[in-house]
């Protein structure tokens, strides 16, 4: 005779409850119901929920009718021979739940790849028709390391079991087993969601706690580099080829504005002539703006110098192109001496573990920090309004621009009262006595 208890394994919140069938000595499999509850709401005793209140009671009756279903289908099964084992049993909850036997696209890496091939033909809010490269490399990433964390826990996973649990779970999974950042962690949390919230729109059951899924961001140290600092890449001999183009492509970067991703791609053919001043023409590849930067004299010293061309790449493959330039540009400042201890994050050398920590600034350096340079450094100097340099930048809206620089409300005030205090010098007695 078989019988069925309910158990947790958790004192958390959102505790999942399991049910263990007992089949006879040595045959206890155990599997999640799908069903959630609050610790503290659960009687030992009873192996029940408190039936205090309608949730409770509602949820009682759920298990219930699950109890029932298991037992039925065990009775049905073992007469004809089956084995009864944690297939089994996670296959009849599964059935009990959606009354079908799951579909490929039930599972969530399945889905994510199906996902995948879908976006070249997914349509924007704005209309516009398919992603960016960028875009499915990201997805395909988030496809593997669902992978990952299937091949981890050792079970695969349907859509439905992205929760909760599973948010906490695979967090966890991603810093301590793929050592991932906590910003690249949270913005993949994002990616899960927004795969799975496609999959609702698609028939496919989800967790009704996918609502409460969020992905997070932690801000981390902003690291540029000083115009000083500049100046000493720019007078620092560097005899490797390489080396010299990875340090005339981040000067140029400090001038330019853009992302590693337009930045590398940049050629003489993008560049035009308007107004008697010549511009160099892009269109961004992760905003779809099209943004016109002027050549500013730095950067038209190191086209000179390459006879009108920019720098040479260090590979034809993008992305292979990128993650070198990102390892040159440690070399390139490290023989500049920028080693002036910054906070920053960073895999620590000897801990091995992601944080925040001081380090000599080359440490810190990656393909973003041109671009961040040139936001920071131009918005110091009141010549250059916001305006103009999100034009370059290509930010949507100066809010974002300054949340990018790092600046505070706090940072406004001083500036409005240096402007205020520098006037007042010059200002008739009455507006001094106002402005003082």
């Amino acid at each position: 005779m078989a019988t069925i208890k309910f158990m947790l394994q958790s004192e958390r919140e959102n505790a999942p409850i399991y049910l263990r069938l007992s089949v006879g000595k040595g045959n206890t499999p155990k599997r999640k119901t799908r069903e959630f509850i609050n610790a503290k709401a659960w009687s030992k005793a009873k192996g029940y929920p408190n039936d205090k209140d309608a949730d409770g009671k509602n949820l009682k009756s759920r298990l219930l009718d699950l109890e029932a279903h298991v037992l039925k289908q065990f009775t049905d099964d073992d007469k004809k021979g089956l084995k009864i084992d944690g297939d089994w049993l996670e296959k009849t909850i599964d059935k009990f739940h959606d009354r079908i036997e799951p579909t490929n696209l039930d599972y969530i890496v399945a889905y994510g790849e199906h996902y995948v091939k879908r976006l070249p033909y997914s349509i924007s809010a704005k209309g516009k028709k398919g992603v960016n490269a960028s875009t499915v490399t990201k997805y395909n990433t988030i496809v593997e390391k669902l992978r990952g964390y299937e091949s981890h826990s050792g079970r695969p996973l349907l859509v439905r079991d992205i929760n909760l649990a599973f948010r906490d779970n695979f967090l966890e999974y991603l810093e301590t087993v793929e050592n991932i950042s906590d910003n690249t962690a949270g913005r993949y949390l994002g990616f899960v969601k927004t795969i799975v919230l496609h999959a609702r729109k698609n028939g496919i059951n989800v967790s009704p706690q996918i609502d409460d899924f969020r992905a997070f961001t932690i801000k981390a140290p902003i690291v540029t580099l000083t115009p000083d600092e500049i100046e000493q890449l720019k007078a620092t001999e560097y005899k490797d080829e390489k080396l010299d183009a990875a340090r005339d492509w981040l000067v140029m970067s400090c001038f330019l504005g853009q992302r590693a991703s337009d930045l590398l791609r940049m050629n003489e053919k993008m560049i035009e002539k308007h107004g008697g001043h010549r511009f160099v023409v892009l269109t961004q590849q992760k905003t779809g703006k099209t943004v016109q930067i002027p050549i500013h004299y730095e950067v038209d010293d190191i086209l000179r110098k390459r006879h009108g061309k920019f720098p040479p790449v260090f590979a034809k493959n993008p992305s292979s192109n990128s993650a070198l330039y990102d390892r040159l540009l440690k070399d390139v400042c490290a023989m500049a001496k920028i080693d002036e201890m910054t906070e920053g994050n960073l895999t620590d050398p000897q801990t091995k573990k992601y944080g925040t920590g001081n380090y000599p600034k080359w440490m810190l350096v990656s393909s973003h920090i041109g671009r961040r340079s040139f936001a920071t450094n131009f918005y110091a100097q009141r010549e250059y309004p916001t305006p103009l340099l999100m034009s370059v930048t290509g930010h949507a809206t100066e809010t974002m621009f300054l949340e990018y620089i790092g600046k505070k409300p706090m940072d406004y005030a001083i500036q409005l009262a240096e402007i205020w205090a520098e006037k007042s010098k010059s200002a008739p007695p009455l507006l001094r006595a106002l402005t003082a």
